[in-house]
């Protein structure tokens, strides 16, 4: 049986462009479900980490501290070149942001813009700063596709 590929159909009707985001940042061709999963039970690389800061705008501390990671842990890993299986799947959850925004804005700058500027939807917080966990991060995707439907309010 064939692997399902990784789409944001759960989160958006038109998919594509997510996918190629990750699909870039991971240097792969394609993203699949089962992929996703081995590659975070192995542990991200820390050159995804150190991307992700360059397109987020964010200092390897400030995303570290998203990432619930210690300076020290942070040496490590750079040290190890990947982060451990728990650590990977928080890195996931930011560039499955990063992905979808980018495809919802249409452009990575309106995407970082929106990422980091407070929403009203989320109580005047960041959508980086919700998605430190799996329920704030499905609450900036919903805030997403809501922005890709037009639905404002």
């Amino acid at each position: 049986m064939a692997s399902a590929t990784w789409t944001t159909d759960t989160l958006s009707n038109n998919g594509g462009l997510a996918e190629r985001t990750l699909a870039r940042l991971l240097r792969t061709r394609q993203v699949s479900l089962a992929s996703a999963s081995r590659r975070i039970e192995r542990g991200l690389p820390y050159r995804l980490f150190t991307e992700l800061c360059g397109r987020l705008r964010l200092t390897q501390a400030e995303l570290a501290r998203l990432l619930r990671i210690s300076e020290s842990t942070l040496y490590r890993r750079r040290a190890a070149g990947r982060f451990e299986s728990t650590e990977s799947d928080r890195l996931w959850r930011y560039l499955v942001l990063y992905a979808r925004a980018v495809e919802v804005h249409e452009e990575p700058a309106a995407a970082v813009e929106w990422l980091h500027a407070p929403a009203s939807a989320l109580a005047g917080a960041k959508p980086l700063d919700v998605a430190r966990d799996g329920p704030g991060l499905q609450r900036a995707l919903g805030i997403l596709g809501r922005i890709e439907q037009g639905v404002f309010g």
